[in-house]
């Protein structure tokens, strides 16, 4: 077997694992969006969602090897800042 194969296959499998666990998080904070109790509660919890997303978006790009898509997180990211605001 060729090492860089092993290697990448490896970095495969980790982007994988990250995705799972950060869309995990993403279904838990937004059960706690919706039980609430407050509305403060309910904003940091779709700011939270915004950024688990961009966080996604970004080792999606690392993933893909697919460089626009970090544009495409950085646009994410300001209309996310100007939905919570």
């Amino acid at each position: 077997m060729d090492s860089g194969n092993v290697l990448e296959q490896a970095y495969q499998i980790f982007y994988t694992a990250v995705l799972i666990v950060l869309a995990l998080l993403i279904i838990l904070t937004f059960i706690r969006v919706i039980k609430g109790p407050r509305l403060a509660d309910r904003v940091v919890g779709v700011n939270v969602i915004g950024t688990l997303t961009i966080m996604m978006i970004c080792v999606l790009s690392l993933m893909l090897a697919e460089g626009y898509l970090l544009d495409v997180a950085l646009i994410y990211a300001m209309i996310s800042f100007l939905a919570v605001v």
